[in-house]
């Protein structure tokens, strides 16, 4: 007995050190997480990051040692912790570089409209024929094989899946679903960051970026606001309604000359076309 306990303070002693040099600390939630999907991810962040799987207890203590206290609210059930020299947003996204493709189950909520697209299939005819037709595929033999006769959409997007549904989908091996690794926080320096907002659409991101950028420069042009982005475009404006008002008043200057001679032309035109031919 007393031997366990001076192992699990000298884990607890090690893990601390551990902590007080890491560069970036993630829970990690083990709760229903594949083992291989665990086991993929480890590869993945290996060179990159240390997963330490321990009691929640000592792992607790560990980080109310090193004062890591922020992570300590969300060390509740099954979690772990990742020890990474990456910053937040891009450990999260090696961590989930392969999610584990899963079967739908009854009752979960489709992500898209899952669609069995036509063609042939590996399954023999047999009361599978009928599974899939009650789940609204559009299954017929051909060939000796059942086939698919036309794309079936077997589940729309944010409805439930209903059960024959995902026993066909099974049947077929169609994984619509994703299983990816979950991290309630993580912490770097000082600074902690939710799932939410390490889960990074980089396209949507982007996108918003652009508009954003866009959207300022707009409103800067309008107002007249000058930056190093604006003030090109801004004395390409400021010549262009200066350029006008000089040839609209008739400002004799150099760079006005030829347009304004063009103008006294058309006058002069415009002019002739009135006066009656002799």
């Amino acid at each position: 007995m007393v031997k366990a306990i001076e192992i699990k303070k000298e884990m607890v002693t090690k893990i601390t050190k551990e902590l007080e040099t890491a560069k970036v600390i993630a829970v990690v939630d083990l709760h229903n997480l594949p083992g291989s999907l665990l086991h993929s991810m480890r590869k993945e962040m290996k060179g990159h990051g240390k997963v330490i799987i321990y009691k929640t207890n000592l792992l607790k203590k560990a980080l109310k040692r090193a004062k890591k206290d922020a992570l300590i609210p969300v060390m509740i059930g099954e979690k772990a912790l990742l020890l990474s020299d990456m910053d937040p947003f891009m450990l999260y996204k090696k961590m989930n570089a392969k999610p584990l493709k899963v079967y739908a189950k009854e009752g979960q909520i489709a992500p898209y409209d899952i669609i069995v697209p036509a063609g042939e299939t590996p399954l023999a005819p047999g009361p599978v024929l009928t599974e899939l037709k009650t789940a609204g595929i559009d299954a017929r033999i051909m060939a000796g094989k059942i086939a698919v006769g036309k794309d079936s959409t077997v589940a729309k997007k944010g409805e439930p899946i209903k059960g024959p549904v995902a026993k066909a989908l099974q049947k077929l091996d169609i994984k619509p679903f994703e299983v990816m690794v979950h991290v309630p926080l993580a912490l770097e320096g000082s600074i902690s960051y939710s799932e939410e907002l390490l889960n990074v659409d980089e396209k949507k991101l982007m996108a918003d970026l652009i508009g954003a950028h866009m959207g300022a420069r707009a409103v800067a042009m309008e107002i007249g606001f000058v930056t190093k982005d604006t003030i090109g475009p801004l004395i390409q404006k400021a010549f262009r309604q200066a350029k006008h008002v000089g040839i609209e008043k008739d400002i004799m200057v150099p760079q006005l000359m030829e347009e304004l001679v063009k103008k006294a032309a058309r006058q002069a035109n415009a002019m002739n076309a009135t006066v009656p031919a002799s």
